[in-house]
């Protein structure tokens, strides 16, 4: 599918000689999102339970993958960070694992790692936009890139906040950039489905045609023509 481009585009500042729709702004993320706005205290009651999400709990495509339901005194140390609905996670740790999540309804007692840096829109920006904006192979990149360490890469969040995003202006414009991608996305996820049924199909009749060989044996026929 080809994309219709806008009518002007302008250069932005920097070494990779970009340029983006004359409409849009391109600025620091602390200028658009607020940064670990909320923390479970130390003084939480033991037995509050929380719904945790671990950096091994989150993928750049498929989101949150795993929740893990526990009482606090019981949760690790770095179960910290409440989320809300509209936030996005990036981790800031282990970098190259890439995980990064928008949070939709979460519930009420959701808490991630403080390895993770949940970004808060503003409100001129709109939370679905920005939850793509951070998913975007560049600024996923840019992340990887400026983090330190070899054995266990990380970036500071007071980095991370650094780095520059793109956006239109006008909220209605973002609004539907995001319902674009929400549509476009489900189709591409619907297909992924639909393939990994095939997939899981065609190995479970790879498991069955070894079965069949090797417990019952095949006819002369079938060894002479390989069918």
């Amino acid at each position: 599918m080809r994309y219709l481009p806008y009518p002007d585009y302008l250069p932005v500042n920097g070494p990779d000689k970009v340029s983006i729709p004359s409409t849009w702004e391109n600025r620091r993320l602390k200028f658009v999102a607020s940064c670990n706005d909320e923390a479970l205290p130390e003084t939480t009651d033991p037995d509050y339970e929380i719904a945790y999400v671990d950096i091994s709990s989150v993928d750049l495509i498929s989101g949150i993958t795993a929740i893990e339901f526990q009482n606090f005194e019981a949760a690790p140390s770095r179960a910290r960070r409440i989320v809300r609905d509209g936030d996005t996670i990036v981790s800031t740790v282990r970098t190259y694992l890439k995980a990064i999540s928008s949070i939709v309804s979460p519930p009420e007692n959701m808490i991630v790692s403080t390895g993770f840096a949940v970004i808060r829109p503003f409100s001129f920006i709109d939370s679905r936009f920005i939850g793509y904006a951070l998913q975007n192979s560049a600024f996923v990149e840019e992340v990887v890139a400026r983090s330190t360490g070899v054995s266990y890469p990380a970036i500071n969040p007071s980095t991370l906040i650094g780095l520059p995003v793109a956006y239109p202006k006008k909220k209605s414009e973002q609004r539907h950039i995001a319902a674009f991608l929400d549509w476009k996305t489900a189709q591409i996820d619907a297909l992924i489905a639909k393939k990994q049924a095939l997939i899981e199909k065609l190995k479970e009749k790879r498991l069955a045609v070894i079965t069949q060989a090797v417990t019952k044996g095949l006819d002369s026929a079938a060894l002479l023509t390989g069918r």
